[in-house]
């Protein structure tokens, strides 16, 4: 065998192996990237939405301080009312 017969033999599954590997490193990253992207994408979006929880919270809070103010109202015109009858 010549040394150019050597040298593709041996040198073209040695460089297929190489760029193989750099390949699979390479996709390993991209798959690595991708998800890294999609974690901060939803941490985001659960930053928002504990946001709006909070806010939707607070909102009912101050509807029902403002149902309970109604109620006394409510309670104290029925007094006046059943004074006015008698």
């Amino acid at each position: 065998m010549t040394t150019y017969e050597w040298i593709t033999t041996f040198l073209v599954p040695v460089t297929g192996i190489v760029s193989w590997l750099a390949g699979a490193r390479m996709r390993k990253n991209s798959t690595i990237n991708a998800m890294q992207t999609t974690i901060d994408m939803l941490v985001e979006q659960n930053a928002d939405l504990y946001k709006k929880i909070i806010d939707l919270r607070q909102e009912n809070t101050d509807l029902r301080v403002s149902i309970n103010a109604g109620n006394i109202e409510i309670e104290r015109l029925k007094a006046e009312i059943e004074k006015l009858k008698k």
